[in-house]
């Protein structure tokens, strides 16, 4: 399937308002949780990708954060609702290290698609996929050549990203992700969770 047809293969995640979904070469559970927790992340079993709201708690202003971890293989996917988490350069740093990859897609009321790649311990694509203009190298973006395309329609910008994302990693996200059990934790804010390392936030 070319690039042109491969959007249109992910129309069913519109129905999803708000998540980051990320994967990596394989990494084990264990360090997973702490990169993504650093030592605060509490376990709260096997639950679904459409049940975590349920998890939280009677204060709709408090940031609540979850992680969910799925083992296949020789890769290594994390799932988030309405988190961001697998968007922060240091946690996509960390993720990546000694020879690894990760690359990651979010959105949500704020972003209409962010795309997050890192090789081997470097950030090597951060962007917002309505906006493929030119390619940038700066402190707070980067958007390599394979970025750079037309314009992105507004209502297509969440496919295009899934399709950027398959394109690089060749890993199919499928509907059924949403579906299935897995280890979710609950997790702290990645701003504050790295406010003692310098640059974390930074490409």
């Amino acid at each position: 399937m070319d690039f042109e047809t491969l959007p249109g293969k992910y129309t069913w995640v519109d129905e999803i308002e708000a998540w980051t979904v990320s994967v990596m070469r394989h990494r084990p559970t264990d360090e997973l949780v702490e990169i993504f927790g650093r030592g605060q992340a509490e376990p709260l079993g096997d639950i679904a990708f459409a049940d975590v709201d349920r998890q939280r708690g009677p204060d709709t202003s408090a940031i609540e954060l979850f992680l969910q971890i799925a083992q296949r293989g020789d890769i290594s996917v994390t799932l988030e609702n309405n988190g961001w988490s697998g968007t922060f350069p240091e946690i996509a740093r960390r993720c990546s290290a000694a020879d690894g990859w990760f690359f990651s897609v979010n959105w949500n009321v704020h972003a209409a698609g962010f795309v997050t790649q890192a090789i081997d311990g470097v950030v090597t694509a951060r962007f917002e996929s309505l906006y493929p203009l030119a390619p940038v190298v700066g402190e707070w973006e980067r958007r390599p050549g394979w970025a750079i395309g037309p314009d992105v329609e507004p209502d297509l910008a969440w496919q295009v990203c899934m399709a950027l994302f398959e394109q690089q990693t060749k890993v199919e996200v499928r509907p059924e992700w949403l579906t299935e059990r897995r280890p979710t934790y609950r997790i702290p804010e990645p701003y504050s969770l790295y406010r003692d390392v310098e640059g974390a936030d930074r490409v």
